[in-house]
């Protein structure tokens, strides 16, 4: 079992989770940090906040974009948090529904890492059906 924690910029992480309880709708233990016009040093203080609350615990922590503010922030308290913990960047709402139902199926973050790596990508429908094979051509 592990803590989630979305970091971005802007109402971004909010309106994930926001959106996660169309899913998810009893999901109340989402952390959501966001840099926005008031600056990085209420920022920091309110990351600050969201690390205190989980410290010592496993995280997966979801950032907006690789090596932004919000990556770089969780990077310097990544001591604070247990060892099993992880930074993916690059969320989606694939990968936080996924990150939720492993969590909750009581995976540990090592091991939800892998899954949520396939469960991000990309999606074409085209591809899709051409991975299917056309009955017609048949």
């Amino acid at each position: 079992m592990f803590k989630i924690v979305i970091a971005s910029h802007g109402p971004f992480a909010a309106a994930m989770r926001e959106s996660l309880k169309l899913f998810f709708p009893e999901e109340n233990d989402i952390i959501t940090v966001s840099i926005g016009e008031d600056g990085l040093a209420s920022f920091q203080k309110r990351m600050d906040q969201a690390v205190n609350s989980v410290k010592g615990e496993n995280v997966l922590f979801l950032a907006d974009l690789p090596y932004g503010t919000p990556f770089n922030e969780i990077v310097k308290r990544m001591s604070l948090v247990g060892k099993d913990s992880e930074i993916l960047a690059g969320v989606n709402m694939p990968t936080l529904i996924e990150a939720v139902n492993l969590k909750n199926q009581g995976f540990s973050v090592e091991k939800a890492v892998p899954k949520l790596f396939e469960s991000s990508k990309l999606q074409s429908y085209t591809e899709k059906l051409n991975s299917l094979g056309n009955a017609d051509d048949e």
